[in-house]
């Protein structure tokens, strides 16, 4: 009996060992087919955006053949019980996800690249083709929802005893399908908006706001330029213009109902010039200001505002190419920064000491400017993956802020860096603020430069963690130059070539500042401290002579009752300036 049974294991070992064999051979075939698809399918959204529909084509039909093959391996029945041998079982049930993934991920290729032309966001004969943005928004959607299903797929494979060749693959498969995923699982929701936003069915109004950052405000800069533009059906068109100078400045009173937290820490010049009404780094509160403004004056109602500055065009210039004036400049976008934030006040306007320069000829450039900007952009774009690019480049560096009254849109920038407000609580992200306000009133911040150091023990805090920040705020102005500025640059109050700032500290949610100090500046002194957001918040005037760099340091305490494990990954917002602010964090435990 003994020998039977013994004979009996024996060929179910031997069985076994032909079965996986047959099957290994046929793991290899699957690894070799796949090993030249997956670059081949991270490939294809690249040529997509460059425009390339054919090279595309011709990837997704050798795509579709490769990942066709390779699953074809993975469906017999000698395939499906040697996944329940142990180990090898657990390597080919990976093997067969991935195969079955590409497979999808082909077959959806093949079958969406036809609606997925780009140019579809090319004005044709002044307005863009809402059918064909709709069609965008159908495939978007779809792939969305195949991207996140073939994810879960990969996620939840067991890699607990994968080889590590298998391992490795399914990881850069993974890294492919997250890339495609995320960006799919952003771009149709904002498909799915387009339409309405772009007049679909009832004509829709825009402000533009351009905030210059030669003169810094927490969001950004002064907001000199304004513009309001008008989309029916996809048609844009520019319908009014306006400059800061034009509005009834230097009011009595705030020209909108301040909160008292607001009035409180930046005061009621906030509301009183409309330059200031960017102080705050609460783009709604910049919205109901703006909107009284522009009411004041007579102007047309507005549904939406769009906040951006020069760097954000610079970016977006890679896209459109050189632009040129009507003034005799070319704007490119290696230049457009310098020449609207610098270069066009020792170009436009005669310095006369004493008194104030001219700043009509300044105005009309800026009008000009914009108006060719605008039509640029109206006319299309020939790079709508550089466009794209510029967008989230400038999204992500704050440069770009959307106001909307309609909710859908709303919805989708709520919680992000475009919608221009802090979080609320602490739970998906733990966000601390620096920003600086120009209170020189002058064009001086063109040479200014800043790094954030920040610190916190959230993820080893017992207690109420700790947070630190170490701002430095360079005043780059030679003695040599400040002697050559203009005075629309140096402007009436100090010395020239002095730079005056107040530097905005605010807490994460609840946390209160335990204490600060100054080091490297002329002078400092304290403007205001209090509340607002949910948040403690100091702000600190500071004077930097030529070639000083003023250092602040602010101690910071989370609030009582809390621990490190309420706080979500910690951040630093901060203003947008002319140059890239460096933020270095250190948060030891965090990973």
């Amino acid at each position: 009996m003994t020998w039977i049974i013994v004979g009996a294991l024996a060929l179910i070992v031997a069985a076994l060992v032909v079965l996986c064999a047959v099957v290994a051979s046929k793991a290899l075939t699957v690894r070799d087919t796949l090993a030249p698809a997956v670059p081949v399918a991270s490939g294809l959204p690249a040529k997509v955006v460059a425009g390339d529909l054919d090279g595309a084509a011709e990837d997704a039909a050798l795509l579709q053949e490769l990942a066709a093959r390779a699953a074809d391996q993975t469906v017999g029945l000698d395939w499906r019980l040697a996944e329940w041998v142990p180990f090898i079982g657990q390597n080919l049930s990976a093997i067969r996800a991935a195969a079955e993934s590409v497979d999808e991920v082909a077959d959806f290729a093949v079958v969406s690249l036809p609606h997925l032309n780009l140019t579809a966001f090319r004005p044709n004969a002044g307005a863009i083709d809402l059918a064909a943005v709709h069609n965008l928004e159908t495939v978007a959607s779809e792939g969305a929802t195949l991207f996140a299903e073939v994810n879960r797929r990969i996620d939840a494979t067991d890699r607990t005893f994968l080889l590590p060749q298998v391992d490795t693959a399914l990881s850069s498969l993974d890294d492919a399908v997250n890339g495609v995923d995320d960006a799919l699982g952003t771009l149709a929701p904002i498909l799915k908006v387009l339409p309405a936003a772009l007049g679909e069915g009832a004509p829709r109004t825009y402000l533009l706001m351009f905030q210059g950052n030669s003169e810094l405000r927490a969001s950004g800069g002064n907001p000199a330029a304004l513009a309001l533009v008008t989309a029916t059906d996809g048609r844009v068109e520019l319908t009014a213009q306006a400059t800061s100078v034009q509005f009834d400045n230097a009011r009595p009173e705030s020209i909108a109902p301040l909160d008292p937290e607001t009035e409180h820490l930046y005061s009621d010049t906030i509301g009183r010039w409309i330059p200031n009404m960017t102080a705050t780094p609460d783009f709604p509160t910049t919205v109901e200001i703006v909107r009284a403004w522009w009411a004041d004056e007579g102007l047309p109602p507005f549904d939406d505002v769009i906040s951006t500055d020069p760097v954000a065009l610079s970016y977006i210039l890679r896209a459109t190419g050189p632009i040129p004036l009507d003034t005799g400049e070319t704007l490119t976008s290696d230049n457009v920064v310098s020449l609207l934030l610098n270069e066009v006040y020792f170009n436009y306007g005669e310095i006369i000491p004493g008194r104030p320069a001219d700043g009509s000829q300044q105005d009309l450039f800026f009008a000009s400017a914009a108006a060719k900007i605008f039509s640029t952009l109206t006319a299309g774009i020939d790079s709508p993956g550089e466009f794209l690019e510029a967008l989230r480049q400038s999204s992500i560096e704050g440069r770009m802020k959307v106001w909307s009254s309609n909710p859908d849109i709303e919805a989708l920038v709520a919680g992000t860096k475009i919608a221009g407000t802090l979080p609320a609580t602490n739970e998906e992200r733990t966000v601390a603020g620096v920003f600086f306000n120009d209170t020189t009133a002058a064009k001086t911040d063109y040479y200014a430069d800043a790094s954030i150091t920040s610190s916190t023990d959230q993820c080893t805090a017992s207690g109420p963690p700790t947070f630190r920040q170490t701002i430095k705020f360079a005043n780059n102005i030679t003695p040599e130059q400040a002697g050559a500025l203009p005075y629309f640059i140096t402007g009436p109050h100090y010395a020239p070539g002095y730079i005056a700032t107040d530097v905005v500290i605010y807490t994460p949610v609840g946390a209160t500042i335990e204490s600060w100090s100054v080091e490297g500046a002329e002078s400092n002194y304290l403007m205001a401290e209090g509340t607002h957001l949910g948040r403690n918040v100091v702000r600190i005037s500071v004077i930097t002579p030529p070639q000083t760099t003023a250092t602040i340091t602010v101690e910071m305490q989370g609030g009582e009752g809390s621990v490190g494990a309420d706080y979500g990954p910690y951040e630093v917002w901060t203003t947008p300036m002319v140059r890239a602010t460096p933020v270095t964090l250190d948060a030891p435990g965090c990973g």
